[in-house]
């Protein structure tokens, strides 16, 4: 009965904080299509732009992308191929699905790491964007989080799948 507590627990506080980094990603999303439109227009009607929109736009999309991962896997929004799988008892259906989410976890744990590491070491060069000089360490410190945010929810999925197995 404890472990359901925690269970539950830790479910709740992993999909609010899913939710949140989404609502984020969401409002990155609109600053985006804004800044695009309102550089589109001052191209048409004064022929100049806004400098520096495409990096911009650029390190915007990495929030947009790596922030909204972690949901889009919590509400089992990706992409699966399941023609073949819908054959098999649920019991075989739920062996699989902890051994990809299992995979998926192990995979986006190196990518997670990788990318702290490569953020670390772009902080240590003083990487910058060419026109705006922005640093960009931050962005891929914002995609490192999105990835281990997205590690959490492969693991408290390949967990619940595996309890399926295990159920009567």
């Amino acid at each position: 009965m404890n472990s359901e507590r925690l269970n539950t627990g830790v479910e709740s506080w992993l999909m609010t904080v899913t939710r949140t980094i989404d609502i984020v990603s969401w409002v990155i999303l609109f600053a985006m299509m804004m800044m695009t439109m309102i550089d589109v227009l001052l191209r048409y009607f004064t022929n100049s732009s806004i400098l520096g929109s495409v990096e911009l736009t650029e390190l915007m999309m990495v929030i947009v992308v790596f922030c909204s991962l972690a949901q889009c896997q919590a509400e089992d929004g990706h992409i699966k191929v399941d023609l073949v799988l819908k054959r098999f008892s649920p019991r075989v259906q739920s062996m699989i699905d902890t051994l990809t989410q299992l995979i998926c976890f192990g995979l986006f744990s190196f990518m997670t790491w990788s990318m702290y590491i490569y953020a670390s070491e772009m902080k240590e060069y003083g990487e910058v964007t060419l026109d705006l000089g922005l640093v960009k360490y931050p962005f891929v410190y914002i995609a490192s989080f999105g990835c281990a945010l997205l590690t959490l929810v492969l693991l408290f999925k390949a967990i619940t799948a595996l309890r399926e197995v295990f159920e009567p």
